[in-house]
This record gives C-alpha cells, structure tokens and sequence, in this order.
C-alpha cells in the first residue's frame, strides 16, 4: 500500500503540474477526453499489483507520511519537467526532425495532443516499477500480470497516438515515426527516476546530514580518517537489518570506539618503545645508546 500511495502523489503532482506549465507557458489546451484515458489505462494496470510480486521488509516497516509526500514530491515534479522539456522541444524547435528524421510538429497542434498523450502515458505508467521496489526498479522482477498490464496498456497507448483521429478530442494521428521517438525519450528519461528515489530516502534518513555534521569525515583527526568505527557501525547495522542480535560488547557506543582507538595508539607506542630500548641493549655504540634513553 505504502508503494501505490508514494506513485498516487507522484502521479497526482505529474499530472497537474506537468499540463499546468504547459497550459501557462505556452497557452496549450491539452484535451480533457484524453487525460480520462490515461486515468483509465493508468487504473486498469494499477490493479493488477494486489498480485505483484515484491519482496517484503526485511524490518517492521511503518507508513513514514514523510517518506511518501517526499518521494511523491521529487518523482512528479521530475516527471513534469521532463513533459515540459518534451513539449518545447517538439513545440518550439526542430530538435527530433534534425535526430531523428521525423516531420515537425510546428503548427499542428493536434498532432502534439498525440504525442503528448503517449509520452504522459508511458512515462506515468513505468513510474510503478520504480516506487514497487526497494532496490533499482530493473533488478527486482515485477509480477507476471503487472508486466502483461502494462504492456497491454502501452501498445493501446500507441496506438492510438499513432493512429487516432478524433475530432472530438482534438486528436490527430502522429504515425510510428513518432512513437518510436516518444518511447526513446521515455526510457531515457526513465533511468533517473531509481537515482532520485534512492537521494530522496538517504536524505530522509539524515545519514547524508550525519556524515557532514557528526561525521565530519573530511575534517577528523583519527587514523584512517575513523575507518574502524564506521566498518564497525555497518557490520552492526548490517546484522540489525537482516534480524540478527546484536553482539553485547563494548562496540556500542561512538565514545567507546573513541577510547578504544586511543588505547590501541597508547599500546602501539609503547611497542615501538619497547622495541628501541631492546635495540639499545645491544648496540655497542655508546652515542647511540644514550640518544635512544635520552629521547
């Protein structure tokens, strides 16, 4: 539920604001009818994860209200972004006919309905996989229905930007060419969406904050810039996660790694000491001797 409630605002986000800047920047008029279909489309697959195939938490897990409106957040507001760039690109330049071949869309404003449908509907749709999974979105395998959802979803997505012509809905069919494109620009655009889930929850959990406030790594005067007590800090994080007890004793505590990292220096000194006094009792060189008890 946590999953389809973070895509929920994304999607929510994506929508509004995605055709609120288009309509504002360059006075478009996206066809209601059309957005109805996406939001059909859109449910239909979204159905189909009460039989997903997931992996489940491997700690209690809880509704993290801050998590989810975050994540929600960043997702739709990249995926806006990214519609508004696709649109000035097509709308305003002559960058997909230059790489690609296709005609220009320049003055065809129904033909922009088509393939703006079809790059909202592909991207809207994809963003499921990457809110479904605790890792990257390509690694762990979604469920068989899921995936043939999808699919099914898409091809009529395409198809109908390919081939529609509804006057009605002020829609125009902007042919293969196009589509082609569109699902290029949509899977490019697709990669980013696991990098900026994984920012989003490393940023909530304050780790990021912790290492350049508490940590601060760049700036310790500790052997090996504190290396030892961080390993120690992941191996007991690392057991915590995957339910294992913790061991009791004395790695507890950072002012007990402190302690424990000065008496380890004590012990090596004196080691070193050691070794100079017994290299003193046998040398002949009476100079030597005496610098070695004098230093």
């Amino acid at each position: 539920m946590k999953n389809y409630t973070i895509y929920a605002v994304s999607i929510t986000i994506r929508i509004v604001l995605g055709f609120m800047l288009v309509a504002l920047i360059w006075e478009f008029d996206f066809s209601p009818f059309m957005v109805l279909i996406i939001a059909i489309l859109n449910d239909g697959t979204i159905m189909t994860i009460s039989k997903d195939r997931v992996k489940p938490s491997p700690i209690p897990d809880s509704w993290k209200l801050r998590e989810i409106f975050a994540t929600g957040v960043v997702l739709g507001t990249y995926m806006a972004l990214i519609t508004v760039l696709f649109f000035w690109l097509a709308h305003d330049t002559d960058f997909f006919p230059q790489k690609f071949g296709v005609r220009s869309l320049k003055g065809q404003p129904e033909e922009l309905i088509a393939v703006l449908y079809l790059q909202v509907s592909i991207i809207s749709q994809a963003l499921i996989f990457v809110t479904r999974s605790r890792s990257w979105s390509f690694v762990e395998r979604p469920g068989f229905l899921l995936l043939i959802a999808f699919l099914i979803a898409q091809l009529a997505a395409t198809l109908i930007a390919a081939y529609a012509h509804w006057e009605f809905a002020r829609i125009k069919g902007c042919g293969w060419g196009w589509c082609g494109v569109i699902w290029i620009y949509s899977i490019i655009t697709y990669i980013p969406l696991d990098v900026l889930k994984f920012i989003t929850r490393y940023i909530l959990t304050g780790k990021a904050w912790n290492n350049m406030i508490e940590n601060r790594t760049a700036f310790t005067t500790k052997k090996d810039y504190g290396r030892g007590e961080r390993e120690a800090q992941w191996a007991l994080a690392q057991r915590t996660l995957h339910g294992l007890k913790p061991p009791e004793s004395m790695f507890e505590d950072k002012a007990t790694f402190t302690e424990l990292s000065e008496i380890a220096e004590q012990a090596k000194k004196r080691a070193e000491v050691a070794s100079c006094h017994e290299f003193a009792d046998t040398t002949e060189d009476d100079s030597v001797r005496k610098w070695i008890y004098l230093s």
